[in-house]
């Protein structure tokens, strides 16, 4: 099949999504990229017309001589040979990076950048080039200076080096969302995608590492799962889940050694938001991705213990430089005044107690003379 590239971003990991018919009949086949979600079609009356011009091209040819037909030929090809040579560059790179010890996801995603440099029209071998492709794009400032660290890196490999475009990584305040949004989000989203996202929220996982959860990871009888398979240099750790979670994966075939596949999880994530927020009328939820809920589970427990450290050893991070942040989204979150707002709830007995506990309700006090325990929530 013919690659469709993205008419926003450039990408080519476009899949088909769907039909749309005009009045006159024509059959318009809708496309989405798997990489920024943007949704656009491909009108089968202009391919035809393309198609057209095409043929009219073809008669003229004809009346051109041999000699430049058979430099067109010889062009496709040098062109055809010319791909492969990259493609064949950009393997022998993984391959280096790999010995050099750089972990999977960098080599994954440093290689795709290369991929996708050269798709957009760059020449790996002439950095001008690859700087005029940069700059045109409508990238962040950020994402840019992504995709020179990573053009370095290949030039370093070839003993190379080249005058640096001057963009910078900037730290953007990152979104959180309220718990009710959360909840909406992963309640209207498919089986599959509900668990995964249940589990971000319950861990504060990165998703690569839930993605890599097993099924002897998890323990049922402790509510505890473990993460032997941290990313981005985080530590092992053990974790404790919600039974909603678990209720949630307990309807899930084990067919696979791991829970979750992460790379079909990803793949029609943005398309589905798109109709979750349309649906929900709640455009704040386009904001929500797979590292909301690991942000919004940092910026919850820090507000709720004030302790630094213990976010740390939640989300791995191997420096409390890393953890610092998220003092800032708590500011955010609750420097208006909402930090004192609770929900409170009034528990009888030990299953409503347990109810509550689930919930996300923590005890408060008790017990009174009606034997009820008071049980509160932060909004």
């Amino acid at each position: 099949m013919k690659a469709v590239w993205c008419p926003e971003c450039g990408s080519s990991r476009t899949q088909c999504d769907g039909h749309r018919y005009l009045k006159d009949g024509t059959d318009v086949q809708r496309f989405s990229c798997k990489d920024c979600g943007y949704r656009f079609s491909e009108n089968s009356y202009i391919k035809s017309r393309t198609n057209r011009n095409r043929q009219i091209c073809a008669l003229k040819v004809k009346n051109l001589d041999l000699t430049t037909e058979t430099k067109t030929v010889a062009g496709d090809r040098k062109t055809t040979q010319h791909q492969q040579t990259v493609k064949g560059k950009i393997l022998e790179f993984a391959f280096w990076m790999q010995k050099q010890g750089y972990a999977q996801q960098t080599i994954t995603n440093r290689s795709y950048m290369l991929k996708r440099l050269t798709n957009l029209g760059a020449l790996l071998a002439d950095p001008e080039t690859v700087k005029e492709v940069i700059a045109r794009q409508k990238w962040g400032e950020s994402y840019k200076a992504i995709m020179v660290d990573a053009y370095t890196l290949f030039l370093k490999w070839q003993g190379q080096e080249w005058e640096q475009p001057r963009y910078k990584i900037t730290t953007a305040m990152a979104f959180i969302p309220t718990e009710l949004e959360l909840d909406q989000f992963i309640a209207a989203s498919s089986k599959t995608k509900s668990a995964f996202l249940q589990g971000l929220k319950d861990t504060g996982c990165d998703p690569g590492e839930l993605g890599g959860l097993r099924w002897i990871d998890i323990n049922v009888e402790s509510r505890t799962v473990t993460v032997n398979f941290p990313v981005k240099g985080h530590n092992k750790r053990v974790l404790t889940v919600s039974a909603e979670f678990l209720r949630r994966i307990s309807t899930m075939p084990k067919k696979t050694e791991r829970v979750f596949n992460y790379r079909n999880i990803r793949a029609n994530f943005f398309s589905q938001r798109k109709v979750i927020a349309r649906k929900l009328g709640n455009p704040r939820i386009l904001k929500i991705s797979f590292t909301t809920f690991r942000h919004w589970k940092g910026t919850m427990e820090y507000h709720k213990t004030k302790d630094l450290l213990h976010v740390q050893r939640l989300l791995g991070h191997k420096k409390i430089d890393n953890t610092l942040i998220y003092i800032d989204y708590e500011k955010a979150v609750y420097g208006d005044g909402k930090a004192d707002e609770f929900t409170a709830r009034v528990a009888t007995n030990a299953e409503e107690a347990c109810n509550l506990v689930e919930a996300g309700f923590e005890y408060v006090t008790g017990e009174y003379n009606d034997g009820g325990k008071i049980f509160r929530k932060r909004k």
